[in-house]
């Protein structure tokens, strides 16, 4: 039989761990230009959508233990299809940046440069799906949180207003990121954001295992 208070903690720490790997591969660390640097900076940031999709099945579990609700399934629902929309993002950016270093050998450098910003685009719109799919999980969460005992509103009208702020701004601007058309990136707060959340589900979970 599974532990739920160990599950609870290990999950809530896969959370924290998750986006501290995707703070270190994309904004902390400069990789080297090689192949073992691409393939560690690969590893690491593909460790933030895999925890944290460990992290919200643990905080659908915890949630659910309490009070479940439609809400509650949804967030995990949308959580799972934003995490794997946002992995299929990376590999294509990363893909992206390495591949066209290579094939650039030979090639017109306008042309060239031309024929990467095009490519950006795939990994942009795949950059805004992740960001709707996020927003509706932190809104569905939201719902969900409000009436928890662990949680209640100071947990859950942030995290609401969060994923709509994040779907209005992408919507505003797309198919550009809001930061390059005079707005600001809430991607930064929303993470801090999730990691408090994380860090909060394992220590309700170490709680339940030492009421």
């Amino acid at each position: 039989m599974i532990n739920r208070s160990r599950w609870w903690i290990g999950s809530g720490i896969a959370g924290v761990a998750g986006t501290a790997c995707y703070i270190l591969a994309t904004a902390v660390v400069s990789w080297p230009d090689t192949q073992l640097g691409l393939t560690t900076a690969l590893l690491m940031a593909s460790a933030w959508p895999i925890l944290s999709i460990i992290y919200s099945y643990g905080l659908y579990g915890f949630v659910a233990a309490e009070r479940d609700s439609p809400a509650n399934a949804l967030a995990m629902i949308f959580a799972v299809a934003a995490f794997s929309m946002v992995l299929a993002m990376i590999v294509v950016q990363l893909a992206v940046d390495a591949g066209t270093t290579e094939i650039a050998k030979g090639v017109d450098p306008a042309a060239m440069a031309s024929l990467k910003r095009g490519l950006r685009l795939i990994d942009m719109g795949l950059d805004v799906a992740w960001d709707v799919l996020i927003g509706m999980a932190l809104i569905c969460s939201g719902v969900a949180l409000r009436r928890h005992s662990g949680f209640g509103p100071w947990w859950a009208f942030p995290s609401i207003a969060f994923g709509a702020a994040l779907i209005a701004l992408n919507a505003m601007t797309f198919p550009w990121p809001p930061a390059s058309r005079g707005l600001f990136d809430i991607g930064p707060a929303i993470g801090l954001f999730v990691m408090a959340l994380a860090a909060r589900l394992a220590l309700l979970g170490r709680r339940a295992a030492h009421p």
